[in-house]
């Protein structure tokens, strides 16, 4: 193969006799075997072509990704002066006192769903095995999920319609009242968040977000009570303490867990603070002042929650923890602590396997 270069013309040829070129002042030929393929081109349209390329190389050698971060805290309950809280008292300042819990076998045993030919007499057979409780809900669920899947040809619930999957999440919710909640002694404003429709079921939304999302609905649960004390702490309509950075909002007091660059930085923000010293680390526990983002209905401050867990890349590896919840309040914490950093408190994942255990929201992950 050679190349063959004049004032006019410019080919590549082979020693086969095959020749591509361009010819002065517009043409593109093809030669093959003696026979000659001529073209007119455009040579503003190839310089067009050119640039645009050249343009697209330019813009993808040069961007540069920028993460958005939004940082979430702890709205400020209690002003613990100069004494470290333990998680009992911070759950305490909620006015959540430890239930008095008839259920008292924490394992569970999960039944295999099989395809049997008379399903009513399988559901009958396999609640008569539940020793408690709590197996019953788990027994009642699973079959209440493998008989709608069945009913609506599909094998996992992501593949329902929202109206079906309304249904569904209603007859669970129902279900986990009935059997769960009520056996409870529970607070009468933590009953309220977990089963009022009223601004919005919370129980019922945590579950299509889990179907849509893939974020466990104990997790989500958890955190909009922990963020919200129940439901008694709403701002904006936003339950899980999300940022305004526009600053357009009211600024409201919260609690932040600073390293001391940190709190260097924030510095502005800061109203009053005091060293810490927690897990070995020193660190700055500071009020702040700052605004938090504000949503027109209760129901898009979920959305809005599950939409960013899924967006942004760092927190990717909570969702190679399936349905596991222990293992997401382990990550979901302060970047100080190997966390996500959803949150700065170092108590974070803690508070939220509290929550969860306490009120058994890990039987809705599934």
């Amino acid at each position: 193969m050679f190349l063959l270069k004049t004032a006019s013309e410019l080919s590549v040829q082979s020693k086969n006799g095959i020749a591509i070129g361009l010819k002065y002042p517009n043409n593109f030929y093809f030669r093959l075997n003696g026979n000659i393929y001529t073209f007119i081109i455009n040579p503003k349209f190839i310089l067009s072509i050119i640039v645009l390329f050249i343009a697209i190389l330019m813009v993808q050698l040069f961007k540069s990704p920028v993460d958005k971060v939004i940082y979430v805290q702890t709205p400020v309950a209690v002003n613990y002066g100069s004494h470290q809280p333990t998680i009992d008292q911070f759950i305490e300042d909620f006015n959540v006192p430890s239930p008095e819990m008839p259920l008292q076998n924490d394992q569970t045993s999960v039944v295999p769903v099989q395809f049997v030919k008379n399903f009513t007499n399988y559901k009958e057979e396999q609640l008569g095995k539940a020793s408690n409780t709590l197996d019953k809900f788990i027994i009642e669920r699973q079959l209440m999920v493998t008989e709608y899947l069945i009913e609506h040809k599909v094998t996992r619930v992501d593949q329902l319609n929202n109206e079906k999957l309304l249904v569904l999440n209603k007859n669970i919710n129902e279900l986990f009242r009935r059997l769960i909640l009520d056996q409870m002694s529970v607070p009468p404003h933590v009953y309220a968040f977990f089963t009022s429709t009223v601004p919005l079921q919370k129980v019922e939304t945590a579950l299509m977000e889990q179907a849509k999302y893939h974020v466990p609905a104990s997790i989500t649960l958890a955190q909009a009570a922990l963020e919200t004390g129940y439901g008694q702490r709403v701002i904006g309509n936003n339950y899980f303490g999300v940022k305004d950075k526009t600053k357009k909002s009211k600024p409201i007091t919260t609690t932040e867990y600073y390293t001391l660059s940190e709190y260097k930085r924030n510095k502005s923000i800061i109203v009053s603070s005091q060293k810490v010293s927690k897990g070995g680390r020193t660190l700055y526990k500071c009020k702040v002042k700052d605004s938090f983002a504000e949503y027109q209905s209760p129901w898009e401050s979920f959305r809005a929650h599950s939409v960013f867990l899924n967006k942004q890349k760092r927190y990717a590896p909570l969702f190679t923890q399936g349905r596991d919840y222990q293992a997401w309040a382990n990550m979901i914490g302060s970047t100080k602590y190997g966390g996500v950093g959803y949150a700065t408190s170092p108590l974070y994942g803690e508070l939220l396997k509290k929550i969860i255990k306490r009120y058994h929201l890990d039987l809705l992950d599934y």
